[in-house]
């Protein structure tokens, strides 16, 4: 692992709206993707950061989007914020600079305390994403290397005194810990308030030391939560969900949230928004947040049916969804497409990725869609993210017939075209003689 240069914190910043504080962390988890990289890949660590670059870093946010702190989303290894000396200075520097902006805060709590959380409640407007992973103590000695860290669980109990919005996150390690200690965390997060709760298959790659989940894993986790919904009233999605339609079905509905009184409930499938229709989860989600009062259609079982939710402009209205794609983006994506109608083209999509694709593609007849696997990382790893220029030259040997044009997912590459090792698409120009396109 590789420090860190300034100017890479300045570009999260500026370009992502991610403010990068340190890497520092001591809950030591057993999973940390940190420990599963091979040495090709190229990860950094932040030194020591001063007081005044973290405050020269909040210059570079974006007042008009969610500020986001101690999201694993760039090359740079996430730690711990509140491990950061300076945390709450910095929080109360970035309330005083964007007084409306909403600040999402990723934790693992067990540097929370009642006077942070105070702190916390004076600033206002912050969201906190917590990773629990598990709530008793055998469990999470376990998961973070002897250490139990109960605090962590302290500080969820007395968030809804502090009237602190938050969202549980659980990496699930049943064959760990055991069933009866994930739906009992589930539980914890549910009896003190979570908004939602994402349980996450937990990810590993082909350098992973510790003992591997079955390989049902993902289905006994839909299972599961597919039995919990009808005794658990928060919202629970299991991450990643390999998606197979467009289909705006709605996961959950946030408790007293503006559509937690009509009668719209998880399986439901939004078809409008105020008589517009809806291209995907994502667009139906932005529909309802910027809307006051919506008109909602929605189907069940075949059925339609409508409800107005009660609610404020650029307000969320409470309903859950996966993640899949803009609508501005698949039209992105068609446009640079239809440049190259006459030209032998190959889409190359993660596992992930794949049918969402097709399903946006399909009407391009010239156009062969085809699944690369995470094969440099190996294990369960199946996104578009942790794709590097190896994973594609496999594919493109693989390939029916040779093409003129190759789309890449963009998110491969960070701004200047290199993939996670390093290398730039361009090597792929040169050495098959193709025309490479980032979508």
């Amino acid at each position: 692992m590789k420090e860190a240069q300034y100017n890479m914190l300045l570009e999260a910043a500026s370009s992502h709206n991610i403010l990068t504080l340190t890497t520092s962390c001591a809950a030591a988890c057993v999973f940390c993707s940190h420990h599963q990289n091979p040495k090709e890949v190229e990860a950094y660590y932040i030194n020591k950061l001063t007081k005044e670059e973290a405050e020269n870093l909040v210059e570079f946010l974006n007042r008009d989007s969610k500020i986001t702190i101690g999201e694993s989303a760039t090359r740079i290894c996430e730690g711990e914020p509140f491990a950061f000396e300076y945390i709450m200075d910095i929080l109360r520097l970035i309330r005083s600079k964007y007084p409306n902006t909403t600040i999402q805060i990723t934790t693992s709590g067990i540097n929370l305390n009642e006077a942070i959380l105070k702190g916390l409640q004076d600033i206002q407007n912050v969201e906190l994403n917590i990773s629990l992973n598990s709530c008793s103590e055998e469990g999470r000695q376990k998961l973070y290397g002897g250490k139990a860290h109960m605090q962590a669980l302290e500080a969820v109990r007395l968030l809804k005194k502090y009237d602190l919005r938050f969202n549980g996150s659980i990496v699930a390690m049943p064959h760990l810990l055991g069933w009866e200690d994930l739906e009992q965390t589930i539980s914890y997060f549910d009896r003190h308030g979570a908004s939602t709760i994402r349980v996450f298959v937990p990810g590993y790659t082909k350098y992973t030391k510790i003992a591997l989940p079955e390989v049902s894993i993902n289905q006994d986790l839909e299972d599961m939560v597919h039995r919990l919904r009808s005794s658990i009233k928060t919202p629970i999605i299991v991450e990643p969900k390999m998606l197979k339609s467009l289909n705006a079905i709605i996961e959950g509905v946030i408790p007293d949230s503006p559509a937690f009184s009509n009668p719209i409930k998880s399986g439901d499938i939004i078809t409008a928004v105020n008589k517009k229709s809806v291209f995907s989860r994502v667009d139906a989600y932005n529909k309802l947040y910027g809307s006051a009062n919506p008109e909602v259609s929605f189907e069940r079982a075949g059925k339609s049916m409508s409800c107005v939710v009660n609610k404020q402009k650029n307000s969320s209205s409470g309903l859950v969804f996966h993640y899949d794609i803009e609508f501005k983006t698949a039209d992105s994506i068609k446009r640079k497409i239809e440049k190259f109608n006459e030209k032998e083209c190959l889409l190359l999509a993660s596992k992930l990725g794949y049918v969402i694709v097709c399903r946006i593609l399909e009407e391009y007849k010239n156009l062969e869609i085809r699944v690369v696997s995470n094969n440099f990382f190996g294990g369960n790893i199946m996104c578009a993210g942790l794709l590097v220029l190896q994973d594609i030259e496999d594919a493109l040997k693989q390939a029916a017939k040779s093409p003129q044009v190759v789309f890449l997912p963009q998110i491969m590459f960070d701004e200047k075209g290199r993939d996670l090792t390093g290398r730039h698409y361009i090597e792929l120009e040169q050495e098959y003689g193709v025309r490479v396109v980032v979508l």
